[in-house]
C-alpha cells in the first residue's frame, strides 16, 4: 500500500520551481490588460495563514507556511491538520480565478532522501487534493514535493530544521 501512495503522488506531481527570497509585498493581481500587476486583495486572504509569509517573486505571490502548522505527522503517514489554512487558500483561489497555483513541499533531513521525497510529494499531493475538494480545478494547481533538496536553512540546528519542513503556494497568471 506504501509503494501505491508513492505512485498516487507521482502521478499528481508536475515540476515547479521553487519560491525565493524577495522583498514582502501587500498584494498584486493582473491589471485590466493582463499583463501589469496591481495591488488586490489576494494578500490579505494569505496573511490570514499560521505563520504565512507572503513574497513578489518576478510575475507570481508566494506565501510560505511551515510544514508543521497544516501537517501531523504520524508514525507511518502523513495528514493534514489544518482546515483553517486550506479554507484561507481555497478562498483566494477563488477570489483570483485568473491565477494558476504551484504548491512546493519540502522537508529537513532527519530521515531517509527516499522517504523524505516520499513525504514531502505526499504533502504537496494533499494540499492539492484538498483544494480540489473545495471547488478548485485541478487543471489550476501543480503539485511537487523536493524532500530535503532545497534547504533554506543549515539542517545542523533544531531551528534550521524546522525552516526547511516548509510549503510554499505560488499564484501566478494562469496559461490561458
Amino acid at each position: 500500500m506504501r509503494r501505491g501512495w508513492l505512485l498516487v503522488a507521482l502521478f499528481c506531481i508536475l515540476t515547479l520551481s521553487a519560491c525565493g527570497t524577495v522583498s514582502n509585498v501587500t498584494s498584486f493581481r493582473p491589471g485590466a490588460n493582463g499583463s501589469k500587476w496591481q495591488t488586490g486583495n489576494l494578500s490579505a486572504y494569505l496573511r490570514q495563514m499560521m505563520g504565512s509569509k507572503v513574497e513578489k517573486l518576478k510575475n507570481s505571490i508566494c506565501v510560505t507556511l511551515p510544514s508543521d502548522s497544516l501537517f501531523q505527522p504520524g508514525p507511518s503517514s502523513v495528514t493534514l491538520s489544518n482546515a483553517a489554512d486550506i479554507g484561507v487558500l481555497a478562498n483566494a483561489c477563488k477570489k483570483n480565478p485568473h491565477m494558476d497555483i504551484a504548491v512546493d513541499a519540502y522537508t529537513d533531513c532527519v530521515h531517509s532522501e527516499e522517504k523524505n521525497l516520499t513525504a514531502s510529494e505526499l504533502e504537496a499531493w494533499l494540499i492539492k487534493k484538498a483544494l480540489v475538494e473545495r471547488g478548485i480545478s485541478a487543471g489550476r494547481i501543480t503539485a511537487q514535493g523536493w524532500g530535503e533538496s532545497k534547504p533554506v536553512a543549515t539542517n545542523a540546528t533544531l531551528d534550521g530544521r524546522k525552516a526547511n519542513r516548509r510549503v510554499t503556494i505560488t499564484f501566478e497568471p494562469g496559461k490561458s
